[in-house]
């Protein structure tokens, strides 16, 4: 028995394992996260689920008329996570009391639907061919057909990933616990371009490793290249800078035919130019919505012609920033509105650290520079393509850059680190890799469980209160109310919705108010008329645009009681500070009155209540 698994798991030097473990963990991890992540709750589900649509009418065009055949269905907007204006945990029963509704279930959008996924069409056709078939003609459930996208784009993603590790002939446990990170099993299981593009990448990087360690290129293997880099321009566009990989590595006397790196040459550069230029001019051109304030041909004109006040900005973020880029890039959750658990990010690293020192990772020293060289263009050119879309003309930073956006541009660095001499003189048992990678896979899920179907689920892995509400549109400073004096109240009905209430918290902005004046603030139970707190702060206590916490004795009871905040000036004539309003009414629990009249937004505050963790360390309950 000892024998015969053996030969299963470490056949060929343990290439067998690395394949099983992957498959195994997009298996269980996958399939979960499929099912944990509420509707629409990964990274642009929406905006793909569109452009799913589209195709699924044949159109694959983005936002292309023909894909107005059937409107687009309104239960996906009505189910939505990202379509409420508070955070909250999933509804208790969610799958018993939308599962049955049909996709019709409340009509169609019969407006104008636009979507900003202009990618090419093969990263999201299986997705679009199931919602053809089960969604357009067999009209099944709304959440099966769902579900069942997400599915078929991890399926996707495990067949690539699955073929790049058997198919790479070095440093198989390092390519497969890349492919099985938390954040790359997170873009797989949502409804995503990332679940393709991400397989297309690592295998691109697998295929050339392996065709690079042949003795010759012949046809064979030109025309194996000329597929491989086929694959890579449908991807998404930061593929694109795994491009120089093969001509890198591979030299130009290993071909055998005449002018053989010639031909090679030019057919990649027809193939970018059809698939990559020729798309980008179909499809961009369709993209009506551009990211406000930005203008990607204005940025590139000042990269190109300021090339030393560009330069200094790209290197202090990718200097100064890698630290954060490199935590999400192992683990977060979708839009930060949750923590991960602290212990997920270096279990990961410990898991691809011995990965390192498994299995004979032979690599020549060509090989190992140009995959550094790759690694280190790779992440600058995801750097820059973020500056250039989404940052406004001479930006002094580059904004919007997510660690999700270095699961393809992260491999080359590791890999050539698999090959270096040093590390392959030591050797780890795959049992290293496997457990530390599962343990925080574990945790990531367990995490997910928590913090996206359990009440104040994220305190039982963090110390710290709970604070709610959980705002999705987090702009404090956008809006602020009239300095508060005697002449003007403020008034905020609310309702906690956990218990352990212990703290009440304003955000505020106190730069000109009187130094000499005093604010009163007032916490009221409504229902027993009794004050929870009742101060008054001098306003130089008083912080700029940052919180300013009230606190008082827990109430274990605090869950759907009713309270009134109330904020008033002391003195006659002094000017308080400013209250952050929200840009419209969003919380449904209560309301905003000025001096007794009702007004349609509402104070941005949070109630802080003791829960998980810290519940438990005073109660002895959870």
């Amino acid at each position: 028995m000892k024998d015969k698994l053996q030969r299963i798991f470490l056949q060929d030097g343990s290439w067998r394992g690395a394949e099983i473990y992957l498959l195994l963990v997009l298996l269980v991890f996958g399939v979960g996260t499929c099912f944990l992540l509420p509707i629409s709750g990964g990274y642009d589900e929406e905006t793909h689920l569109v452009r799913i649509w589209e195709m699924s009418a044949f159109s694959f065009i983005p936002n292309d008329d023909a894909g107005g055949e059937m409107p687009f269905p309104a239960v996906y907007w009505e189910l939505s996570y990202r379509r409420q204006f508070i955070v909250r945990p999933v509804e208790p029963g969610f799958w018993q009391k939308y599962g049955s509704l049909s996709i019709d279930a409340h009509d169609y959008i019969y407006g104008n639907v636009e979507t900003r996924s202009v990618y090419s069409p093969p990263l999201l056709l299986p997705q679009a061919m199931v919602m053809r078939l089960l969604g357009r003609r067999q009209q099944l459930p709304a959440l099966t057909v769902y579900y069942a996208i997400r599915l078929t784009g991890l399926i996707a993603y495990a067949f690539l990933a699955l073929l790049a590790v058997r198919w790479i002939p070095a440093g198989k446990w390092v390519l497969a616990v890349l492919a099985a990170s938390p954040v790359a099993i997170l873009q797989a299981s949502s409804i995503s371009a990332d679940a393709i593009s991400n397989g297309i990448a690592l295998l691109f990087l697998a295929g050339s490793l392996a065709i690079a360690a042949r003795k010759e290129i012949r046809w064979r293997e030109l025309l194996l290249l000329l597929f491989l880099f086929s694959l890579l321009f449908f991807g998404k566009i930061n593929l694109i800078s795994l491009a120089p990989l093969p001509f890198l590595i591979i030299p130009p006397a290993k071909f055998t035919m005449r002018r053989g790196y010639l031909i090679l040459l030019g057919s990649v550069l027809l193939l970018f130019l059809i698939e990559v230029a020729g798309w980008a001019l179909i499809a961009y051109s369709r993209l009506t919505t551009p990211p406000e304030g930005t203008d990607p041909l204005g940025q590139v004109r000042f990269m190109l012609t300021q090339p030393f006040e560009f330069l200094p900005i790209l290197f202090r973020d990718a200097l100064g920033k890698s630290v954060s880029y490199m935590v999400d890039w192992i683990a977060m959750y979708p839009f930060n509105y949750w923590p991960v658990p602290a212990w997920i990010h270096p279990l990961y690293m410990l898991a691809l650290l011995s990965a390192l020192f498994v299995g004979v990772n032979d690599t020549d020293r060509r090989t190992r520079y140009a995959l550094v060289i790759v690694f280190v263009i790779s992440y600058l050119a995801t750097i820059t393509l973020m500056y250039i879309t989404f940052n406004p003309v001479r930006n002094p930073f580059i904004g919007a850059v997510q660690g999700r956006y270095f699961v393809t541009a992260l491999p080359p660095l590791f890999l050539a680190l698999a090959g270096l001499p040093t590390l392959n003189r030591a050797r780890l048992p795959i049992i290293f890799p496997a457990a530390l990678g599962v343990s925080s896979l574990i945790l990531y899920a367990a995490g997910m469980y928590l913090s996206y179907h359990v009440l104040c689920g994220s305190q039982y892995y963090q110390r710290g209160l709970c604070y709610q509400p959980n705002y999705k549109n987090w702009a404090p400073d956008e809006l602020y109310s009239p300095p508060v004096s005697n002449q003007l109240t403020l008034t905020q009905e609310i309702v906690p919705e956990c218990n352990g209430a212990t703290e009440l918290r304003v955000w505020l902005d106190a730069s000109e108010a009187d130094p000499k004046g005093t604010t009163e603030f007032i916490l009221e139970e409504v229902h027993l008329e009794r004050d929870l707190t009742r101060v008054a702060i001098p306003n130089s206590a008083m912080p700029e645009r940052s919180w300013y916490s009230l606190k008082f004795a827990p109430d274990w009871e605090s869950n759907g009681k009713f309270y009134l905040l109330t904020i008033r000036g002391s003195e006659q004539g002094e000017i308080g500070p400013k209250i952050a309003y929200s840009l419209r009414q969003e919380y449904p629990l209560g309301k905003l009155f000025e001096n007794d009249v009702v007004q349609g937004r509402d104070l941005i505050f949070q109630v802080g209540c003791l829960a998980g963790l810290d519940k438990m360390s005073l109660t002895g309950s959870p």
